[in-house]
């Protein structure tokens, strides 16, 4: 006959675990726009600097004519390092052991989705922070400032084509499936569609290798594909600027911050974030004596740095009211 031992326990709480962190990462990723284009890193337990390193391009005046049997001069390469350190984010929603009588299954599941969804537009607002605030950026309208742009200046495809040609002078490579990827509003992308002037415009359903489709991706014009965000930030100035990123593969970096115990899982999924739940029964201490009230939450520790400043170029425009 079959016993239930303590190891049995030990692997069904573990697998419940599990299954709270694919119910909360499941419920973030569909979210997450700005994370999608950087390259991630899950930083082991036991480091807090994370440090990327860029080589620095060799000219092509560096490959010089050999002479038969006399060796080259050697050159040294040039590295440039970024560094970022954690920062821990997270939130949690606590619920009574009268709310978990009546629909506990429900209320968990329910609550890590929206706890999920809420850390998705945090740490797109944490990664926004830093890749807008990049140097290479248009102005639209002709204008030289942020301060300068007026509600008349709004997207056009000169201001996309020009961030394309930058970078192809840049030498960025472009993301899997081939073209660069811009990040807009729903604003941009509603003034790109609706302006009859805007040619080559090639909506997504008509992508001859459909399969490469990014979260959020709406179509592409002049070799660059456009993903719209209902959280992308703005700018205050004269007028409210709305940017939109244009950039290459590889020009940041997000480094995740895990457990040694979550760093498998976390591999897996890309990501460190992490779903912590608690039922009132669970939760018994002193300012909960007689459990009450369970908690569902979840966390992450990251850092974002731009790595390939040249591969990223920042277009900022007035847009119309939705």
């Amino acid at each position: 006959m079959a016993t239930t031992t303590t190891s049995n326990l030990e692997a069904a709480g573990k697998a419940l675990g599990i299954y709270y962190d694919t119910v909360v990462i499941e419920s973030l990723q569909p979210h997450l726009y700005f994370e999608q284009f950087g390259t991630k890193v899950i930083v082991t337990q036991g480091n807090y600097t994370s440090r990327f390193f860029t080589f620095n391009k060799i000219s092509t005046e560096s490959v010089t004519t050999l002479t038969e049997g006399t060796a080259p001069t050697g050159l040294a390469v040039s590295v440039n390092a970024s560094d970022t350190t954690p920062v821990q984010y997270g939130l949690h929603v606590e619920f009574t052991d009268l709310v978990a009588l009546t629909s506990v299954f429900d209320l968990v599941q329910s609550s890590l989705r929206e706890v999920g969804k809420a850390m998705a537009r945090k740490i797109d607002e944490v990664i926004q922070a830093v890749v807008l605030a990049g140097t290479n950026v248009i102005y639209a309208g002709g204008k030289t400032s942020r301060s300068a742009l007026t509600a008349s200046d709004l997207i056009d495809v000169n201001l996309i084509v020009r961030a394309r040609q930058l970078l192809v002078k840049n030498g960025a490579p472009e993301f899997p499936g081939g073209g660069y990827m811009a990040v807009t509003t729903a604003e941009v992308g509603y003034d790109l569609r609706s302006n009859t002037s805007v040619g080559q415009w090639l909506d997504v359903h008509k992508y001859a290798a459909p399969e490469n489709i990014f979260r959020g991706e709406m179509g592409s014009i002049a070799g660059v594909r456009i993903v719209e965000s209902g959280n992308t930030i703005t700018f205050s100035s004269t007028v409210t600027v709305h940017p939109m990123l244009v950039l290459g593969a590889d020009a940041y970096r997000i480094a995740y911050w895990v457990p040694q115990s979550r760093e498998k899982f976390s591999q897996e999924y890309g990501t460190g974030v992490a779903a912590y739940v608690s039922l009132p029964e669970e939760n018994i201490g002193v300012a909960n004596p007689l459990g009450q009230k369970g908690i569902v939450g979840a966390k992450a520790n990251l850092g974002v740095a731009r790595t390939q400043e040249e591969r990223m170029v920042r277009i900022e425009c007035a847009a119309s009211t939705l």
